[in-house]
């Protein structure tokens, strides 16, 4: 029974290492930055739509990151974010990878 156990917990954790690790390669650009203005969309919304959120860029931790910074995040999602707060970003192609507040 034990080792059904210990199997059934491998099987289980080792999609969820392989996202982790995975999730360094796919957001190659990572910067520390100040909100400067959320732009909501205009009209009807959907479960899927995105506020555009203008970034200074205090620091830049790798990548090639501008100056100031324009991030898809989802009105609806996981991800809050507040003006003249400064955040730790990292962004793909101007797609929110993941965000936490400094």
């Amino acid at each position: 029974m034990r080792i059904v156990l210990l199997l059934m917990v491998i099987s289980f954790t080792q999609p969820a290492w392989s996202t982790v690790t995975a999730g360094a390669k796919d957001c190659p650009d990572q910067f520390e930055g100040r909100v400067k203005e959320i732009i909501e969309p205009v009209g009807a919304t959907s479960f899927f739509s995105t506020n555009k959120v203008v970034f200074e860029n205090l620091q830049t931790v790798k990548g090639e990151v501008s100056d100031q910074v324009l991030v898809d995040i989802l009105q609806n999602g996981p991800f809050k974010v507040e003006a003249d707060k400064d955040y730790r970003v990292l962004t793909r192609s101007g797609k929110l990878c993941w965000i936490e507040e400094i």
